[in-house]
């Protein structure tokens, strides 16, 4: 597992320092109380390379289609530049069910991705799992930065000489 110090920012991108943010969830010391707070501390997750945190919060019912060694794989080989949240759709019909549609950047082989999925959240037992990536959504891998274009991470740096080198 990769280290994050407890008072660097959450790399889920909360603004809210690591230790007061994803890091309890991360620990099992408490479940995200939201499915976007489980999207974020899976996010947090990839980061810290935590893939014990990342299979426990698959569903009951997804868990045996679980491709453990492609997620291992994924999160040990890719550098994450951040995630943005595009839409939580936590329609007021069905409080135990949430699409939430984002992008997480990464890079990997020195060619930077934007990963771009909705997915969808069930709440099993008051605890929220993923459940499984929204149908007719399919997940599009874009690469975007050049060389010469601002690294993606935000430090301000021309792509090749900070992420890309």
């Amino acid at each position: 597992m990769t280290k994050i110090a407890i008072l660097d920012p959450c790399p889920c991108g909360s603004g809210i320092n690591f230790e007061n943010c994803c890091q309890p969830c991360l620990l099992g010391l408490e479940k995200p109380a939201s499915a976007e707070k489980l999207l974020r501390s899976r996010y947090s997750a990839f980061v810290a390379k935590n893939t014990d945190y990342i299979f426990a919060t698959h569903h009951p019912e997804k868990i045996k289609t679980l491709e453990k060694q492609g997620i291992i794989d994924w999160a040990n080989n890719a550098h994450w530049l951040g995630l943005e949240i595009q839409s939580v759709d936590d329609s007021p019909l069905n409080n135990d069910e949430t699409v939430i549609s984002f992008i997480a950047r990464y890079t990997q082989d020195n060619v930077t991705y934007n990963h771009r999925e909705t997915s969808l959240f069930k709440r099993k037992d008051g605890v929220w799992y993923f459940y499984d990536v929204q149908k007719n959504t399919p997940i599009k891998l874009e690469n975007k930065t050049g060389r010469n274009d601002p690294c993606p991470c935000g430090s301000g740096k021309k792509f090749k000489k900070c992420c890309g080198a």
